[in-house]
């Protein structure tokens, strides 16, 4: 017998709990469902089943194994239109890795880091962009590993 899954919940160590609550809320419109002095869960309306945690780096329930930079893992956060998303993320100011790229499977994407140094991928299936009409397609490339990586660019 195995257990079955009830709920995922992907938790992000927040550097400052604050600010990354309203990081996702303005890139992504996610709002808080449950808030604590040390803990927020956000979830788009409407979905409570989708959701993300913000936990306090500092707090006596972060696991310490999970300390440190965030390496081996991005969230990915498909969006209805990721040159919204790419607007408000200039106006934050935000740390841009790549902005929006159409890709071979069917995705567009762009990439930033939250407040924490985590890698998000914002994505629209690209078909939907093309319905949604605007501004003309992204740029299309081959493949993912053709998108510019890390060393590729000074931080």
């Amino acid at each position: 017998m195995q257990a079955n899954v009830n709920r995922i919940l992907f938790n992000v160590l927040a550097k400052d709990l604050r600010a990354s609550v309203e990081f996702y809320r303005r890139i992504a419109n996610l709002q808080p469902v449950f808030e604590s002095e040390w803990y927020v869960v956000l979830s788009p309306a409407g979905q409570p089943n989708v959701q993300i945690g913000l936990i306090d780096q500092v707090s006596e329930f972060a696991p310490r194994h999970a300390w440190g930079v965030h390496e081996g893992s991005y969230l990915t956060l498909v969006v209805d239109d990721v040159r919204l998303a790419l607007r408000e993320a200039r106006e934050m100011g935000l740390d841009i890795i790549e902005e929006p790229v159409a890709l071979n499977y069917g995705q567009t994407r762009m990439l930033i880091r939250d407040p924490n140094g985590l890698v998000i991928d914002i994505s629209t299936p690209t078909a939907d962009l093309a319905r949604l009409g605007g501004e003309s397609a992204p740029p299309a490339a081959v493949t993912a590993i053709d998108q510019p990586q890390p060393e590729d660019s000074p931080r």
